[in-house]
């Protein structure tokens, strides 16, 4: 997993408020209310309060920006199985390749 950049929030509906609830979590707090921790069930999600859109974080845009760049740079393999003949994808650097139609595993000398 990679460095962490800031969290940037932004409403897909470019609500004016800029507030956001953290959603699908629970947040646990002491006996006067002050906050404790929160753990979110599947990483936090955040929505905007002024119309319950779900937030986007635009602070991932240059990660997944990179990874698209990687892709197209670093484009799957086409591998057919001597097994069963099948074509099919994978990634360039996985060596032995596993063939998704019949499980037959084989490995690769050369980038084809």
């Amino acid at each position: 997993m990679g460095v962490k950049t800031l969290m940037f929030l932004a409403c897909p509906n470019r609500c004016s408020t800029n507030r956001f609830e953290l959603w699908n979590a629970s947040v646990y707090v002491d006996s006067r209310g002050r906050y404790l921790e929160h753990r979110a069930e599947d990483g936090p999600l955040y929505r905007c309060v002024e119309c319950g859109s779900p937030a986007m974080d635009l602070g991932e845009v240059p990660g997944a920006m990179a990874a698209d760049r990687e892709a197209l740079e670093n484009p799957p393999s086409q591998y057919t199985c001597p097994a069963c003949e099948e074509l099919f994808t994978a990634p360039r650097d996985q060596n032995p390749v596993v063939c998704p139609s019949c499980g037959q595993t084989f490995p690769v000398t050369d980038a084809p």
